[in-house]
């Protein structure tokens, strides 16, 4: 199927995907309702709760403009199965590659797999952190004790797998996970979050928290029709419409195409849609290439910018990186010139509904 046949009918999609897409104050529709649903509906409290009584009472630290923090990306997905897992990974390996202190959190809150593609075998994970256990001394894991070496030079979050009660957070736990992104974003220069897929509260909230929110999608129409979703539900916020700073925010992955063509073609027709119906522009990164050796990479669990650093999609991945590197202002072992905008403490106020 051509690009223009898989693509043509976008624009009609916006009706139908309206009627899908959850309104303000009402809980997704059971076709969304994944895990990611399920996390936003316990992040959407009302003011009573604890974790809105800390935020609103200041209690939740504040970071000075002059501490140096961490550049936030976020990477999201409308749908499973388009790479967004393999995209973060192997953009933390670019990125170290640059010596910059790349830090990867899998904040996927159940079915979690970075730690697969690196070839890496955790002791503990996320919901050791949210839910501490003792260890063997009593003593309790900060994010500093799970963080694992990865391939290419990173370090990792791994997130939770197979622990289903990770979507029923209470108010302390969700207050941890903020402590737990405060701890990490002093600690690097650059903080890759994988998020879940899906258009659930979780995920747009560390979107719209981040300095750069990256949406994956293939030119397969299914994976079109939920990026368009998944930008509708971010820039139609329950809190009000996105301004133009945080709509220029977001970026666009084509990953798996065919050609550099189709890629340009496939952000086109999204972006024309999205200016028609949302008024927004979505840019694009750039596009990386459907490539045999990315599965053969999966299966050596080894990321394929390392594993197979000559293919076509090694090259694009190279490629993105650097243009992320550059529209997010980074310098090797420099800091930043513009003031740090703090991820907890957007994450915070947008949790809260400020």
């Amino acid at each position: 199927m051509t690009v223009a046949a898989a693509t043509t009918t976008l624009q009609d999609l916006d009706a139908e995907i309206g009627a899908s897409v959850p309104r303000v104050g009402v809980d997704p529709t059971p076709e969304f309702d994944d895990q990611a649903a399920r996390l936003r509906r316990l992040v959407e409290q009302t003011a009573s709760l604890p974790l809105a009584q800390v935020v609103r009472a200041g209690l939740v630290p504040q970071v000075p403009a002059r501490t140096r923090l961490a550049k936030v990306i976020a990477v999201a997905s409308g749908k499973g199965g388009v790479g967004k897992t393999n995209f973060s990974v192997n953009l933390a390996v670019v990125l170290a590659r640059q010596s910059l202190r790349v830090i990867l959190v899998d904040a996927d809150l159940g079915t979690a797999n970075a730690d697969v593609l690196c070839g890496l075998m955790p002791g503990a994970r996320l919901n050791h952190l949210v839910t501490p256990l003792p260890i063997h001394d009593g003593a309790r894991r900060e994010a500093s004790d799970i963080l694992m070496d990865a391939p290419g030079g990173f370090r990792l979050l791994p997130g939770s797998a197979g622990v289903a009660r990770m979507a029923d957070l209470s108010a302390g736990e969700q207050r941890r996970l903020l402590e737990v992104i405060g701890e990490l974003e002093r600690d690097a220069d650059v903080l890759i979050v994988d998020t879940a897929a899906g258009i659930g509260r979780s995920v747009t909230s560390l979107v719209e928290a981040a300095d750069m929110g990256i949406v994956i999608t293939t030119p397969e129409p299914t994976a079109i029709a939920d990026a368009y979703a998944l930008i509708k539900c971010l820039v139609l916020s329950e809190y009000g419409h996105w301004n133009a700073e945080q709509a220029s925010r977001l970026r666009l992955v084509i990953n798996q195409a065919d050609s550099s063509e189709e890629a340009v073609a496939v952000h086109a027709r999204l972006n024309a849609v999205c200016e028609r119906f949302l008024g927004v522009r979505t840019e694009s990164v750039g596009g990386i290439a459907q490539d045999l050796r990315v599965a053969q990479s999966v299966r050596a669990r080894r990321p394929f910018v390392l594993n197979a650093p000559e293919c076509a999609a090694a090259r694009h991945m190279e490629a993105v990186g650097h243009r992320i590197i550059q529209q997010l202002g980074l310098q090797c072992e420099t800091v930043p010139a513009q003031p740090a905008r703090g991820f907890r403490s957007a994450l915070a106020r947008i949790l809260r509904g400020g």
